[in-house]
């Protein structure tokens, strides 16, 4: 009997139509996965520090404490902070204000 039971479960198992993986998303839910407004929110409060404390010289690590990120968002919203001109990043691989000389 467990066995017919078993083979029953197998039979109606192998019945279910397989689909390609990428079959169940449509164009509406494949939204995208980042929140773009916690994203800018996120990048104006990064700038916001560094023009409110124009000293300030952070390496990765120390923007991704600081701010409360992990390292590889932190990373992308510093190097873009970079290539929009407002940050420069020094040799030794510190983030700082690109108007501060120190």
């Amino acid at each position: 009997m467990l066995k017919s039971l078993s083979d029953q479960r197998l039979a109606r198992i192998s019945d279910i139509p397989l689909k390609p993986l990428g079959a169940s998303l449509s164009p509406a839910s494949s939204d995208e996965r980042r929140d773009t407004g916690t994203r800018w929110a996120l990048l104006h409060r990064i700038w916001d520090e560094f023009d409110e404390m124009p000293g300030t010289s952070l390496t990765l690590p120390q923007a991704a404490r600081l701010f409360g990120v992990p390292i590889d968002v932190c990373d992308r919203i510093l190097v873009s902070l970079v290539q929009d001109g407002r940050l420069r990043r020094t040799q030794d691989g510190r983030f700082r204000l690109r108007s501060f000389v120190a």
